[in-house]
């Protein structure tokens, strides 16, 4: 099967993938609402396949189409850049002039993507749990928070998004309203599968990480916990207080049971691009990116 023989070569560069079914995250793409795409059969046997998940009203994405992480195999570079030729033909005539796909972080699998005029969006990694929750700067300390801690989520989170708009990421999304970010973290903050981390310089907080428990997925291991909004405030980056609360996460992460981390990244937010690599988290996937017709 393509997506087996492609996930075996991808085990082989990340040991911590796990060993997923191909057949049912096929099964489970091509049955979803919107999926269209382009088989390639040679000789009655198929070669390769590219299934798009058209949306045309995602209030980021806009009218797209979606390419997951099972939604495409194809051992011969060529013959998937004529599958994207005959698919993207139907996500255009759709009116989907977006298109994303996950690829797998393996050179011969980016490739014929790269020439296919998609640039590199973002990162998605991963690394084993553990870590040395010892290892803090003087004056810092690391705490479990929750909903008391409402106001510190919010300003630190609002970090990121400032962040992510400054060059060379110039990213256009707008934070949520005042109200709307009120609401999202006083339900995250009370829901019990997510961990929240505070972390302090001389009793004033400083930064914060999230922890829980990732959605079913292929190609994410059933025992890895996702590290979501993490920051550090500015005056206090580069003093290894970021490397600490990440030490100290990643360690009760082990000690919670899960043998993985994984996170993901903008390949343009330069601290970002440079701080996980140089924690331990190795590139599994990578989403790319095309805009038909803008140029």
């Amino acid at each position: 099967m393509l997506l087996a023989d492609r996930h075996t070569q991808h085990r082989r560069a990340e040991p911590l993938l796990p060993d997923d079914d191909p057949r049912a995250a096929v099964q489970e793409v091509w049955e979803r609402d919107g999926a269209t795409g382009a088989v390639a059969v040679r000789d009655a046997k198929i070669i390769g396949y590219l299934i798009g998940l058209i949306e045309d009203e995602h209030p980021i994405w806009g009218h797209h189409s979606w390419v997951e992480r099972a939604g495409h195999a194809c051992a011969d570079g060529e013959v998937l850049r004529d599958l994207y030729a005959t698919a993207a033909r139907l996500w255009m005539e759709a009116g989907a002039n977006r298109h994303y796909v996950m690829v797998p972080a393996v050179g011969d699998r980016l490739d014929p993507w790269y020439r296919l005029g998609f640039a590199h969006m973002h990162v998605e990694a991963i690394r084993e749990s553990g870590g040395d929750p010892g290892s803090f700067p003087d004056g810092v300390t690391i705490r479990r928070g929750g909903p008391d801690d409402l106001e510190t989520a919010i300003r630190i989170d609002r970090l990121i998004f400032e962040l992510q708009q400054q060059p060379p990421s110039f990213g256009l999304l707008r934070p949520h309203t005042p109200e709307e970010r009120d609401a999202d973290w006083a339900e995250s903050l009370s829901d019990p599968g997510l961990a929240y981390f505070v972390v302090e310089r001389d009793g004033e907080a400083v930064g914060h990480s999230t922890l829980y428990p990732p959605k079913p997925e292929f190609g994410v291991p059933t025992d890895a916990v996702y590290l979501a909004s993490t920051a550090i405030v500015p005056e206090v980056r580069g003093s290894g207080v970021g490397v600490a609360l990440t030490e100290h996460v990643s360690s009760w992460a082990r000690e919670a049971g899960y043998s993985s981390v994984v996170t993901n990244w903008r390949m343009t937010n330069l601290l970002a691009s440079r701080f996980w690599p140089a924690r331990g988290f190795r590139p599994v996937f990578h989403r790319l990116h095309r805009a038909v017709g803008m140029g």
